[in-house]
């Protein structure tokens, strides 16, 4: 797959092709080949949050009260999606790169950061619960749980055949994997601090899970309109 020219001066504004086509890397937002994309990029901004906003106190207080179960699966969840968003972080960055279309590229680089927000969020929950040492305990669980091993690597596996051998096929084979985790693997985990929260448990942390879910949803209508 070609990458597009930083500055073109051949090619034309609007993009011949979102993959493997020319545009001179200039943006104009009133001429774009997909002029849904100019909505999509002003909702992004709209969702902007911070993790350090929602306070937690409440949530540290409740944590220790939750049964040993629960508490082991909230641990075992975050450790999921902070591994998941990290993949997400360089795969945004690695997909970025082939569109041949100026608008697309910006929006990349918007779910790139929102990806980083979201992964310093979950640092930011297991901060104000469990202490430091505790946190990088759990933040090596992915290596050691196979549940956690093998879903993590069914899609790593995919992302790295993109990310080292970048063709159409692979790229459409990424691009499936992402909808796989932002659809399927985020939704699954979200529901259980969900079900927290329906009992009045970890509020604070189920409010900033909803934060995420609602960038998820835009990241996934991204991708599925790239396919």
């Amino acid at each position: 797959m070609q990458l597009q020219k930083i500055f073109n001066t051949e090619a034309p504004n609007q993009s011949t092709r979102i993959i493997d086509g020319e545009c001179s890397g200039i943006l104009n937002w009133n001429d774009i080949r997909m002029p849904h994309m100019y909505k999509l990029y002003k909702v992004l901004l709209l969702n902007h949050w911070i993790a350090d906003e929602i306070p937690m106190s409440k949530d540290a207080q409740q944590f220790p009260m939750l049964d040993a179960e629960e508490q082991r699966v909230f641990k075992i969840n975050i450790s999921l999606l902070a591994v998941l968003d990290s993949m997400q972080t360089m795969f945004v960055s690695d997909v970025k790169r082939y569109f041949t279309d100026s608008s697309l590229e910006a929006i990349s680089a918007i779910i790139g950061q929102q990806e980083v927000v979201h992964n310093q969020s979950y640092s930011y929950v297991l901060s104000s619960i469990v202490s430091e040492s505790e946190q990088k305990e759990i933040f090596e669980y992915w290596k050691k749980d196979p549940v956690l091993l093998e879903r993590n690597q069914f899609i790593s596996d995919i992302y790295q055949e993109f990310r080292d051998n970048p063709t159409r096929q692979t790229f459409f084979h990424a691009l499936v994997a992402d909808l796989i985790l932002e659809g399927i693997f985020f939704y699954s985990t979200f529901a259980f601090f969900y079900n927290l929260a329906r009992d009045q448990k970890m509020m604070a942390t189920s409010q900033m899970i909803s934060y995420i879910q609602r960038d998820e949803n835009q990241h996934c209508y991204f991708f599925a309109e790239k396919i």
